[in-house]
Protein backbone atom coordinates (compact mmCIF):
# COMPACT_ATOMS: atom_id res chain seq x y z
CA UNK A 1 0.00 0.00 0.00
CA UNK A 2 2.59 2.63 1.20
CA UNK A 3 3.86 2.95 -2.46
CA UNK A 4 4.44 6.22 -2.12
CA UNK A 5 8.08 6.49 0.15
CA UNK A 6 9.25 3.69 -2.74
CA UNK A 7 8.36 6.02 -5.08
CA UNK A 8 10.06 9.01 -3.62
CA UNK A 9 13.12 6.57 -2.75
CA UNK A 10 13.56 5.93 -6.37
CA UNK A 11 14.22 10.01 -6.79
CA UNK A 12 18.04 10.19 -7.27
CA UNK A 13 19.26 13.43 -4.97
CA UNK A 14 20.16 15.19 -7.51
CA UNK A 15 16.70 15.64 -8.56
CA UNK A 16 15.32 16.59 -5.35
CA UNK A 17 16.00 20.67 -6.34
CA UNK A 18 13.92 21.82 -9.27
CA UNK A 19 15.97 23.42 -11.95
CA UNK A 20 16.33 27.52 -10.95
CA UNK A 21 15.78 26.92 -7.60
CA UNK A 22 18.45 27.16 -5.13
CA UNK A 23 19.10 24.87 -1.96
CA UNK A 24 17.81 25.57 1.69
CA UNK A 25 20.66 27.24 3.75
CA UNK A 26 21.06 26.68 7.51
CA UNK A 27 18.15 24.68 9.47
CA UNK A 28 15.87 22.37 7.22
CA UNK A 29 13.32 23.31 9.82
CA UNK A 30 9.97 24.92 9.10
CA UNK A 31 7.20 26.98 10.52
CA UNK A 32 4.24 24.87 10.16
CA UNK A 33 1.36 27.33 11.43
CA UNK A 34 0.83 30.36 9.10
CA UNK A 35 -1.54 32.83 9.05
CA UNK A 36 -0.52 34.16 5.30
CA UNK A 37 -2.72 33.92 2.18
CA UNK A 38 -1.45 34.19 -1.66
CA UNK A 39 -3.51 35.06 -4.10
CA UNK A 40 -1.87 35.66 -7.89
CA UNK A 41 -3.26 38.44 -9.57
CA UNK A 42 -5.07 37.50 -12.90
CA UNK A 43 -3.06 39.16 -16.12
CA UNK A 44 -5.49 39.46 -19.14
CA UNK A 45 -4.59 39.73 -22.67
CA UNK A 46 -5.83 42.67 -25.55
CA UNK A 47 -5.38 39.42 -28.40
CA UNK A 48 -8.30 39.07 -30.76
CA UNK A 49 -10.45 36.24 -30.86
CA UNK A 50 -8.65 35.55 -34.16
CA UNK A 51 -4.96 35.71 -32.52
CA UNK A 52 -6.24 33.03 -30.57
CA UNK A 53 -7.60 30.62 -33.14
CA UNK A 54 -4.49 31.24 -34.87
CA UNK A 55 -2.24 29.50 -32.76
CA UNK A 56 0.19 31.56 -33.90
CA UNK A 57 0.04 33.62 -30.32
CA UNK A 58 1.98 31.99 -27.80
CA UNK A 59 1.18 32.93 -24.71
CA UNK A 60 2.81 31.91 -20.79
CA UNK A 61 -0.63 31.40 -19.00
CA UNK A 62 -0.88 32.25 -15.45
CA UNK A 63 -4.63 31.98 -14.34
CA UNK A 64 -5.01 33.95 -17.60
CA UNK A 65 -8.38 35.33 -17.96
CA UNK A 66 -9.85 37.34 -21.29
CA UNK A 67 -13.09 37.67 -19.83
CA UNK A 68 -13.46 38.64 -16.12
CA UNK A 69 -14.93 35.78 -14.10
CA UNK A 70 -17.76 37.99 -13.27
CA UNK A 71 -18.64 38.54 -16.57
CA UNK A 72 -18.94 35.49 -17.50
CA UNK A 73 -22.63 33.89 -19.12
CA UNK A 74 -24.92 31.94 -16.90
CA UNK A 75 -25.76 28.91 -18.44
CA UNK A 76 -27.86 27.84 -16.17
CA UNK A 77 -31.70 27.44 -16.46
CA UNK A 78 -33.84 29.44 -14.12
CA UNK A 79 -34.85 27.56 -10.85
CA UNK A 80 -37.76 28.60 -9.02
CA UNK A 81 -35.79 27.76 -5.59
CA UNK A 82 -33.42 30.55 -6.05
CA UNK A 83 -31.84 33.14 -8.68
CA UNK A 84 -29.72 30.93 -11.07
CA UNK A 85 -27.44 34.29 -12.12
CA UNK A 86 -27.07 34.72 -8.12
CA UNK A 87 -26.08 30.86 -7.83
CA UNK A 88 -23.20 31.40 -11.14
CA UNK A 89 -22.29 34.43 -9.43
CA UNK A 90 -21.44 32.41 -6.20
CA UNK A 91 -19.96 29.97 -7.55
CA UNK A 92 -17.65 32.09 -9.52
CA UNK A 93 -16.37 33.79 -6.52
CA UNK A 94 -15.81 31.30 -4.80
CA UNK A 95 -12.87 30.43 -7.51
CA UNK A 96 -12.03 33.74 -6.57
CA UNK A 97 -11.67 33.10 -3.20
CA UNK A 98 -9.81 30.06 -3.28
CA UNK A 99 -6.25 30.63 -4.93
CA UNK A 100 -3.31 28.60 -5.42
CA UNK A 101 0.47 29.91 -6.24
CA UNK A 102 1.24 28.40 -9.80
CA UNK A 103 4.82 29.04 -8.31
CA UNK A 104 4.51 27.28 -4.86
CA UNK A 105 7.70 24.81 -5.61
CA UNK A 106 9.68 28.18 -5.30
CA UNK A 107 8.74 28.65 -1.78
CA UNK A 108 9.57 24.46 -0.98
CA UNK A 109 13.55 23.53 -2.32
CA UNK A 110 12.68 20.15 -1.52
CA UNK A 111 10.20 19.56 -2.80
CA UNK A 112 9.87 19.38 -6.89
CA UNK A 113 6.82 18.65 -9.44
CA UNK A 114 7.17 14.74 -9.59
CA UNK A 115 7.13 14.33 -5.35
CA UNK A 116 3.36 16.28 -5.99
CA UNK A 117 2.80 13.39 -8.55
CA UNK A 118 3.46 10.79 -6.45
CA UNK A 119 1.57 11.64 -3.86
CA UNK A 120 -1.76 12.38 -5.65
CA UNK A 121 -0.88 9.08 -7.35
CA UNK A 122 -1.08 6.90 -4.45
CA UNK A 123 -3.71 8.96 -2.63
CA UNK A 124 -5.68 7.92 -5.44
CA UNK A 125 -5.33 4.27 -4.88
CA UNK A 126 -6.10 5.15 -1.13
CA UNK A 127 -9.38 6.37 -2.22
CA UNK A 128 -10.11 3.52 -4.52
CA UNK A 129 -9.08 0.85 -1.57
CA UNK A 130 -12.09 2.56 0.98
CA UNK A 131 -14.49 3.73 -1.78
CA UNK A 132 -14.04 7.43 -1.14
CA UNK A 133 -16.01 9.57 -3.77
CA UNK A 134 -14.01 11.83 -6.28
CA UNK A 135 -14.90 15.22 -4.61
CA UNK A 136 -13.47 13.83 -1.63
CA UNK A 137 -9.99 13.25 -3.65
CA UNK A 138 -10.25 16.70 -5.65
CA UNK A 139 -10.74 18.49 -1.75
CA UNK A 140 -7.21 16.80 -0.85
CA UNK A 141 -5.16 17.73 -3.95
CA UNK A 142 -6.96 21.37 -3.41
CA UNK A 143 -5.75 21.77 0.48
CA UNK A 144 -2.37 19.59 -0.59
CA UNK A 145 -1.87 22.45 -2.88
CA UNK A 146 -3.20 26.03 -0.85
CA UNK A 147 -1.24 24.80 2.31
CA UNK A 148 1.51 24.39 0.05
CA UNK A 149 1.14 28.13 -1.49
CA UNK A 150 0.92 29.97 1.97
CA UNK A 151 4.26 27.92 3.70
CA UNK A 152 7.69 27.89 2.88
CA UNK A 153 10.49 25.40 3.02
CA UNK A 154 8.61 22.05 3.67
CA UNK A 155 10.95 19.00 3.90
CA UNK A 156 10.30 16.33 1.61
CA UNK A 157 9.86 14.09 4.99
CA UNK A 158 6.49 15.70 5.66
CA UNK A 159 4.75 15.61 2.08
CA UNK A 160 3.41 12.53 2.98
CA UNK A 161 2.18 13.69 6.37
CA UNK A 162 0.12 16.73 4.41
CA UNK A 163 -1.35 14.15 1.96
CA UNK A 164 -2.87 11.80 4.25
CA UNK A 165 -3.54 14.97 6.35
CA UNK A 166 -6.00 16.73 4.05
CA UNK A 167 -7.47 13.71 2.81
CA UNK A 168 -8.15 13.21 6.77
CA UNK A 169 -9.82 16.46 6.25
CA UNK A 170 -11.82 15.98 2.79
CA UNK A 171 -13.33 12.45 4.35
CA UNK A 172 -14.64 14.11 6.83
CA UNK A 173 -16.16 16.67 4.87
CA UNK A 174 -17.24 14.49 2.47
CA UNK A 175 -17.97 10.80 3.04
CA UNK A 176 -20.88 9.80 5.34
CA UNK A 177 -18.62 7.28 7.23
CA UNK A 178 -15.45 8.30 6.19
CA UNK A 179 -12.60 5.91 7.28
CA UNK A 180 -11.35 5.87 11.20
CA UNK A 181 -8.22 7.87 11.90
CA UNK A 182 -6.39 4.58 13.01
CA UNK A 183 -6.98 3.03 9.01
CA UNK A 184 -5.50 6.94 7.14
CA UNK A 185 -2.25 5.84 9.66
CA UNK A 186 -2.32 2.10 8.83
CA UNK A 187 -1.87 2.96 4.72
CA UNK A 188 1.05 4.77 5.69
CA UNK A 189 2.79 2.00 6.98
CA UNK A 190 3.92 3.52 10.19
CA UNK A 191 5.46 6.65 8.54
CA UNK A 192 2.60 8.85 10.39
CA UNK A 193 1.16 8.30 13.21
CA UNK A 194 -2.50 9.57 14.31
CA UNK A 195 -0.97 12.12 16.74
CA UNK A 196 1.03 13.67 14.05
CA UNK A 197 -2.13 13.53 11.54
CA UNK A 198 -4.21 15.00 14.22
CA UNK A 199 -1.40 17.76 14.59
CA UNK A 200 -0.79 18.71 10.83
CA UNK A 201 -4.63 18.42 10.54
CA UNK A 202 -5.18 21.26 12.65
CA UNK A 203 -1.90 23.05 10.62
CA UNK A 204 -3.43 22.95 7.87
CA UNK A 205 -6.89 24.05 8.50
CA UNK A 206 -5.39 26.75 10.28
CA UNK A 207 -3.03 27.97 7.39
CA UNK A 208 -6.46 27.61 5.18
CA UNK A 209 -8.49 29.93 7.55
CA UNK A 210 -11.05 26.89 7.58
CA UNK A 211 -11.91 27.75 3.79
CA UNK A 212 -12.75 24.38 3.52
CA UNK A 213 -15.60 24.54 0.64
CA UNK A 214 -14.08 24.76 -3.01
CA UNK A 215 -15.56 24.96 -6.20
CA UNK A 216 -13.51 21.57 -7.39
CA UNK A 217 -12.87 20.69 -11.00
CA UNK A 218 -14.75 17.61 -10.41
CA UNK A 219 -18.16 19.82 -9.03
CA UNK A 220 -17.55 22.19 -12.14
CA UNK A 221 -18.02 18.85 -14.54
CA UNK A 222 -20.90 17.75 -13.08
CA UNK A 223 -22.44 21.07 -13.44
CA UNK A 224 -21.48 21.57 -17.08
CA UNK A 225 -22.50 17.57 -18.06
CA UNK A 226 -25.97 18.70 -16.27
CA UNK A 227 -26.77 21.73 -18.06
CA UNK A 228 -25.27 19.62 -21.50
CA UNK A 229 -28.38 16.98 -20.54
CA UNK A 230 -30.76 19.88 -19.69
CA UNK A 231 -32.92 19.44 -22.51
CA UNK A 232 -33.89 15.39 -21.21
CA UNK A 233 -34.28 16.58 -17.56
CA UNK A 234 -38.25 16.68 -16.75
CA UNK A 235 -38.52 18.41 -14.21
CA UNK A 236 -35.83 21.65 -14.95
CA UNK A 237 -36.52 23.52 -12.14
CA UNK A 238 -36.47 20.71 -9.49
CA UNK A 239 -34.83 17.78 -11.34
CA UNK A 240 -31.53 20.14 -12.13
CA UNK A 241 -30.73 19.90 -8.63
CA UNK A 242 -30.00 15.86 -8.84
CA UNK A 243 -26.95 14.87 -11.45
CA UNK A 244 -28.52 13.27 -14.36
CA UNK A 245 -25.96 12.52 -17.10
CA UNK A 246 -23.92 10.05 -18.82
CA UNK A 247 -22.33 7.66 -16.24
CA UNK A 248 -19.84 6.93 -18.99
CA UNK A 249 -19.38 10.62 -19.90
CA UNK A 250 -18.45 11.77 -16.41
CA UNK A 251 -16.01 8.64 -15.95
CA UNK A 252 -14.00 9.83 -19.29
CA UNK A 253 -13.51 13.35 -18.70
CA UNK A 254 -13.54 13.27 -14.80
CA UNK A 255 -10.32 10.74 -15.69
CA UNK A 256 -8.78 13.29 -18.23
CA UNK A 257 -9.03 15.80 -15.19
CA UNK A 258 -7.63 13.90 -12.55
CA UNK A 259 -4.61 13.47 -15.10
CA UNK A 260 -3.93 16.98 -15.95
CA UNK A 261 -4.44 17.48 -11.87
CA UNK A 262 -1.06 15.71 -11.43
CA UNK A 263 0.61 17.68 -13.37
CA UNK A 264 2.18 20.76 -11.85
CA UNK A 265 0.96 22.78 -14.89
CA UNK A 266 -2.66 22.71 -13.73
CA UNK A 267 -2.23 25.33 -10.89
CA UNK A 268 -1.75 27.86 -13.89
CA UNK A 269 -6.20 27.10 -14.51
CA UNK A 270 -8.99 27.67 -12.50
CA UNK A 271 -10.96 24.65 -11.91
CA UNK A 272 -14.06 25.59 -14.01
CA UNK A 273 -11.08 25.99 -17.00
CA UNK A 274 -9.75 22.68 -16.43
CA UNK A 275 -13.20 20.91 -16.40
CA UNK A 276 -14.57 22.85 -19.51
CA UNK A 277 -10.98 21.81 -21.20
CA UNK A 278 -11.66 18.22 -20.28
CA UNK A 279 -15.53 18.49 -21.81
CA UNK A 280 -13.93 19.70 -25.15
CA UNK A 281 -11.13 17.04 -25.35
CA UNK A 282 -14.02 14.75 -25.30
CA UNK A 283 -16.66 16.32 -27.17
CA UNK A 284 -16.51 19.83 -29.65
CA UNK A 285 -16.39 23.39 -29.25
CA UNK A 286 -20.24 24.14 -29.96
CA UNK A 287 -21.40 21.98 -26.58
CA UNK A 288 -18.73 23.08 -24.49
CA UNK A 289 -19.44 27.38 -25.32
CA UNK A 290 -23.03 26.44 -24.78
CA UNK A 291 -22.64 25.14 -21.67
CA UNK A 292 -19.64 26.96 -19.88
CA UNK A 293 -20.15 30.20 -20.54
CA UNK A 294 -17.00 30.88 -21.76
CA UNK A 295 -15.53 31.06 -25.33
CA UNK A 296 -12.98 30.20 -26.97
CA UNK A 297 -9.96 32.79 -25.98
CA UNK A 298 -10.82 31.81 -22.55
CA UNK A 299 -10.48 28.43 -22.35
CA UNK A 300 -7.26 28.08 -25.37
CA UNK A 301 -4.42 28.40 -23.28
CA UNK A 302 -5.39 25.45 -21.37
CA UNK A 303 -6.96 23.19 -23.89
CA UNK A 304 -3.56 23.99 -25.61
CA UNK A 305 -1.86 22.58 -22.42
CA UNK A 306 -3.74 19.69 -21.88
CA UNK A 307 -3.70 18.25 -25.30
CA UNK A 308 -0.43 15.54 -24.58
CA UNK A 309 -2.60 14.63 -21.59
CA UNK A 310 -5.93 13.76 -24.15
CA UNK A 311 -3.83 12.23 -26.36
CA UNK A 312 -2.09 10.23 -23.47
CA UNK A 313 -5.54 8.54 -22.29
CA UNK A 314 -6.15 8.06 -26.20
CA UNK A 315 -3.38 5.55 -26.74
CA UNK A 316 -4.35 3.79 -23.38
CA UNK A 317 -8.23 3.56 -24.50
CA UNK A 318 -11.28 4.53 -22.30
CA UNK A 319 -11.34 3.33 -18.46
CA UNK A 320 -14.89 1.00 -17.46
CA UNK A 321 -16.82 2.04 -14.72
CA UNK A 322 -15.74 0.26 -11.91
CA UNK A 323 -18.71 -1.40 -9.48
CA UNK A 324 -17.95 -1.83 -6.02
CA UNK A 325 -19.43 -4.04 -2.99
CA UNK A 326 -22.00 -2.97 -1.33
CA UNK A 327 -22.03 0.69 -2.90
CA UNK A 328 -25.19 1.47 -5.15
CA UNK A 329 -24.29 0.82 -8.97
CA UNK A 330 -26.18 4.12 -9.11
CA UNK A 331 -23.16 6.11 -7.54
CA UNK A 332 -20.45 3.95 -8.20
CA UNK A 333 -18.86 6.15 -11.17
CA UNK A 334 -18.69 8.84 -8.34
CA UNK A 335 -16.07 6.29 -6.71
CA UNK A 336 -12.43 7.44 -6.84
CA UNK A 337 -10.56 4.63 -8.94
CA UNK A 338 -6.72 4.98 -9.43
CA UNK A 339 -7.37 4.39 -13.45
CA UNK A 340 -4.45 7.61 -13.50
CA UNK A 341 -0.91 6.26 -12.91
CA UNK A 342 2.81 7.64 -12.86
CA UNK A 343 3.21 5.69 -16.26
CA UNK A 344 0.15 7.42 -18.06
CA UNK A 345 2.10 10.90 -16.34
CA UNK A 346 5.04 10.02 -17.90
CA UNK A 347 3.14 9.00 -21.21
CA UNK A 348 1.60 12.10 -20.97
CA UNK A 349 5.31 13.98 -20.47
CA UNK A 350 6.29 12.39 -23.70
CA UNK A 351 3.73 13.88 -25.58
CA UNK A 352 3.94 17.13 -24.24
CA UNK A 353 7.63 17.86 -25.39
CA UNK A 354 6.88 16.25 -28.30
CA UNK A 355 3.91 18.79 -28.72
CA UNK A 356 6.74 21.95 -28.19
CA UNK A 357 8.95 20.19 -30.83
CA UNK A 358 5.98 20.07 -33.47
CA UNK A 359 4.89 23.36 -32.33
CA UNK A 360 8.66 24.87 -32.95
CA UNK A 361 8.64 23.64 -36.38
CA UNK A 362 4.94 24.52 -37.19
CA UNK A 363 3.38 26.33 -34.73
CA UNK A 364 -0.24 26.70 -36.85
CA UNK A 365 0.00 22.47 -37.16
CA UNK A 366 -1.19 21.28 -33.89
CA UNK A 367 -4.05 19.05 -33.08
CA UNK A 368 -5.42 20.05 -29.99
CA UNK A 369 -8.51 18.14 -29.93
CA UNK A 370 -8.15 14.56 -28.94
CA UNK A 371 -11.62 13.80 -29.65
CA UNK A 372 -11.45 10.76 -27.77
CA UNK A 373 -15.24 9.40 -28.43
CA UNK A 374 -18.44 11.51 -29.45
CA UNK A 375 -19.90 11.80 -25.40
CA UNK A 376 -22.53 14.30 -25.77
CA UNK A 377 -24.67 16.50 -27.70
CA UNK A 378 -25.10 20.23 -27.63
CA UNK A 379 -28.60 20.90 -25.59
CA UNK A 380 -31.07 22.08 -28.39
CA UNK A 381 -33.23 24.83 -26.29
CA UNK A 382 -33.90 24.67 -22.50
CA UNK A 383 -37.46 24.22 -22.44
CA UNK A 384 -38.68 20.83 -24.16
CA UNK A 385 -36.32 17.59 -25.27
CA UNK A 386 -35.79 17.41 -28.75
CA UNK A 387 -33.26 14.46 -29.37
CA UNK A 388 -31.82 11.85 -27.62
CA UNK A 389 -28.61 12.42 -25.63
CA UNK A 390 -26.69 9.51 -24.96
CA UNK A 391 -27.27 5.65 -25.83
CA UNK A 392 -26.80 4.91 -22.11
CA UNK A 393 -28.99 5.30 -18.72
CA UNK A 394 -28.59 8.74 -16.83
CA UNK A 395 -28.00 8.88 -13.42
CA UNK A 396 -30.41 9.59 -11.09
CA UNK A 397 -29.14 10.06 -7.30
Amino acid sequence: MNSFCSSLESLHMENWVSPGLEPPSGSSSTEDEVDGYIENPSQGTNSSFEEFRSLKFQVRFRNLFTTAPNALRCPLPCFNWADSNEVWTNMLKKELTFQKDCGLFENHPELQPRMRSILLDWLSEVCEVYRLHKETFALAIDFIDRYLSVTKNIPKTQLQLIGISALFVAAKLEEIYPPKLTEFAYVTDSACSESEIIRQEMILVKALKWNLSPMTANAWLGVYLQVANIDHIQDQELGFVFPQYSTHAFIQISRLCDLSLMDVGSLNFRYSVIAASALYHHTNEELVMEVTGYNWADLYPCIKWMAPFARAILDVGQSPIKFFQNINAEDCHNIQTHNVDMALVDRAAVHQAAYKEKEKESPTSLDLSAQLVGLLTPPANKTRPTEEFTDEEPVSS
